[in-house]
């Protein structure tokens, strides 16, 4: 079962097609696009309706949390991650010192 989702959208007389693979590339749009998939819901068919909640409800938690590509949001994995580059950095400098 596939997750792919086209956006679809018109900006003037341009006609804009996002492909999203999978509800989590949502964190990485802007602020301006999670708003838009906020305010205006997706449509689908009925026999889509499953796939394009998982896609709207994403849209939903990143809107209302500030979750975007433009907001470094902290979570446990940034303290992580920050403390094994440490780690990493220290055992480099240990092995130069050799």
């Amino acid at each position: 079962m596939s997750t792919k989702a086209v956006i679809t959208y018109k900006v003037e007389n341009e006609v804009i097609y996002i492909h999203l693979y999978d509800p989590m590339w949502i964190v990485k749009c802007s602020t301006k696009d999670i708003e838009c998939l906020f305010v205006n819901t997706i449509g689908y068919k009925a026999e889509d309706k499953d796939q394009a909640l998982q896609f709207q409800k994403v849209a939903t938690i990143c809107f209302q949390n500030g979750i975007n590509s433009e907001n470094v949001w902290s979570s446990k994995w940034k303290k992580i991650e920050k403390e094994e580059a440490l780690k990493a950095e220290k055992e480099r400098k240990e092995r130069e010192e050799l």
